[in-house]
């Protein structure tokens, strides 16, 4: 009779003797143990984030989003390209226009720019996976994680998820990431809009946290946009404080729908 798990280990064996790594040696315990943490639809995302600490970093959010996790969740392809030409999507480019037209007048020489594209799960994945914050911000969590449950990530799968969870939901970062979790930010949903400054072709405020202070506020341009929005309707709110943002303002289509976008 054959023993086929004796094949089994003489063929790892081999792949690991001519230098390619097998599927065991791939698994990590914490991401297998974090996966089983992740409430739908989050699990597929937190799949496509290899980092442990930024895994770390995104399930944190997840958790604190609790019961409204779904409801918050960005849309699908499916549901952006049913957004795309639509009359909600198009109350949106009138109430972004009325905030340009004021702006620009009110700054002559200066135009707005704003993305108003909804940002794809895979965009905010991509995102997540390379911003230079939320790698700080990860590598945080998971030195306070390895002093919280240990660096022994065979033990893991024998915590409480409950109070895996309480930690998680506990944890107070002190270096913030710049981003929202993949699958979390209003941009998802067309609920948000960044908004820069232009000057003869070429944006000089842009959605960059190096500028807050020595371009954003030293020039006075988050006033100004500021401003524009109170002056062109309630469509806008913002703009966003925590993180800080200048740039970030909040949409809500139902204040566009009742006659945000001035005359």
């Amino acid at each position: 009779m054959v023993c086929y798990r004796s094949v089994a280990a003489f063929l790892m064996l081999l792949l690991s003797l001519a230098g390619i790594p097998t599927r065991a040696a791939e698994v990590d315990p914490l991401a297998e143990f974090v996966a089983t943490l992740a409430p739908p639809p989050a699990n597929e995302a937190l799949s496509a984030i290899e980092d442990p600490g930024r895994k770390l970093l995104a399930l944190r959010s997840y958790v604190r989003a609790g019961s409204r996790l779904a409801e918050r969740w960005s849309w699908t392809d499916a549901e952006i390209k049913a957004f795309e030409g639509s009359a909600e999507q198009q109350a949106l480019l009138n109430a972004v226009a009325a905030v340009a037209a004021h702006f620009t007048d009110a700054n002559p020489g200066h135009a707005i720019y704003a993305n108003t594209k909804v940002r794809s799960l895979d965009v905010q994945i991509r995102n997540w996976n390379s911003n230079e914050s939320v790698g700080i911000a990860g590598a945080e969590i998971l030195e306070a994680w390895r002093q919280a449950f240990g660096t022994d990530a065979s033990a893991y799968a024998a915590l409480p998820p409950d109070k895996v969870r309480a930690w998680l939901s506990g944890f107070t970062s002190s270096k913030r990431a710049g981003l929202a979790a993949p699958g979390l930010t209003e941009h998802g949903q067309a609920l948000a809009i960044d908004f820069q400054v232009m000057k003869d072709g070429a944006i000089i405020a842009g959605a960059d946290t190096k500028i807050i202070e020595t371009v954003w506020r030293a020039q006075g341009w988050d006033v100004k946009l500021k401003e524009s929005m109170t002056a062109a309707g309630p469509a806008f709110s913002g703009p966003l404080v925590s993180p800080d943002e200048p740039w970030h303002y909040r949409y809500d289509p139902k204040a566009s729908h009742d006659g945000a976008g001035g005359d």
